[in-house]
């Protein structure tokens, strides 16, 4: 499936997650809600439908959605009893948070369903892999391939790509055994699950003198964490509640990642600095298609990585957020008095002006970072 498929797919997936939440929360409490919508709406939509009093549509930019309640942007004489702005704060709060408490729970069943299929991690370790063996050298002659875990040299166990170079050069020129891995392996972000491994002995000669750039054996090596996992069936109730665990558990973990990204954000911001190290459409695009093609389980990953980060954005106090629709709500209590709608639309316009043109200058950032704009103009 192309890159540019599955990218829509997860993004609306994420967003139709988030403004359902709004949307059940208000028909559970008795708002009308006028419009349940995909995209955002800068144009004419693509598909509208009516079903009973709310109107349902597809916009054609796809990054974000909403729901339009009924006495949401104004004051309403009519149908008091179901507007939006005629409801106590308790139940305001309820309808604005709801999104967000539906991405987290996309995020932990996404999770869940990982760690049933993978088992749960119960054990981590760092393994020297091979990404490459160069053409000609000892390695391609003792059979070593990509993807090779180099675990011992001589029966010693080998915990770095450092430990690894200073004990084959102390074998140069002579034979030295390598205790290497094979076998399939399921990359997630947190590490590389195995699967089943076989272990095998190769021989290789070092060499005294290699050529410039390449080492005495001829490979180039990195560190990969390795996860050693639990399988069990879903029917056992111990294994249930280990992936039930370890989901809740990776939820909260990358939570904390995602305050801690943000708070860098924040300071470049204030500092006047474009916000480094963070991805907007283009490179969450480009990552999709590299993840995609790992595989669904990876895929599925991602999807609750992104969840989550759309949980914790959407509670910053920025308006157009619903933090700043919470804002607002806090504001009005410690003013004790309300605040007309059609000026909290204002200041909502404004945030959304904002959060746009800190995305196009993210997906700058995204164009220039991974060489997309040398490959348009052909350089």
């Amino acid at each position: 499936m192309p890159t540019g498929v599955i990218f829509l797919l997860v993004l609306s997936a994420l967003v139709l997650i988030h403004e359902l939440g709004h949307f059940l929360a208000a028909r559970t409490l008795g708002i009308k809600v006028e419009e349940f919508a995909l995209g955002l709406p800068f144009t004419r939509a693509i598909f509208k439908i009516k079903r009973g009093e709310t109107q349902y549509g597809v916009y054609p930019v796809l990054f974000g959605g909403f729901v339009r309640l009924y006495g949401e942007e104004q004051e309403k004489e009519t149908e008091k009893e179901r507007s939006f702005w005629e409801r106590g704060k308790k139940q305001r709060m309820m309808v604005i948070v709801a999104g967000v408490v539906m991405n987290v729970a996309l995020a932990v069943a996404a999770f869940i369903v990982l760690y049933a299929v993978v088992g749960v991690p119960v054990e981590e370790r760092q393994k020297v892999t091979v990404v490459k063996a160069e053409e000609g050298t000892p390695a391609e002659a003792a059979g070593i391939l990509a993807d090779d875990r180099i675990v011992e040299v001589e029966g010693r166990s080998i915990a770095d790509t450092e430990e690894f170079s200073q004990a084959v050069k102390a074998w140069a020129g002579l034979g030295v055994n390598l205790t290497i891995e094979r076998g399939p392996g399921t990359a997630l972000f947190e590490g590389i699950v195995e699967g089943q491994t076989e272990r095998r002995v190769v021989n290789v000669v070092p060499r005294v003198d290699p050529p410039p750039g390449q080492g005495a054996v001829g490979v180039v090596i990195t560190t990969y964490p390795y996860l050693r996992t639990q399988k069990c069936s879903m029917l056992n109730v111990q294994c249930s509640t280990g992936a039930v665990g370890q989901g809740v558990k990776s939820t909260k973990v990358w939570m904390g990642r995602v305050v801690t990204g943000l708070r860098e954000i924040g300071k470049s911001l204030v500092a006047g600095k474009a916000p480094e190290g963070v991805s907007g459409p283009v490179g969450i695009y480009q990552l999709t298609g590299q993840v995609a093609a790992a595989g669904w389980l990876p895929l599925l990953e991602l999807m609750a990585i992104l969840s989550v980060n759309l949980a914790v954005f959407n509670v910053l106090p920025i308006p157009a957020l619903d933090g700043g629709r919470l804002a607002f709500i806090w504001l009005e209590w410690a003013l004790r008095r309300r605040i007309k709608p059609d000026i909290e639309q204002k200041i909502n316009s404004w945030g959304l002006a904002f959060l746009l043109s800190l995305m196009v200058l993210i997906s700058f950032q995204d164009v220039i970072r991974l060489g997309l704009l040398s490959k348009w103009l052909g350089r």
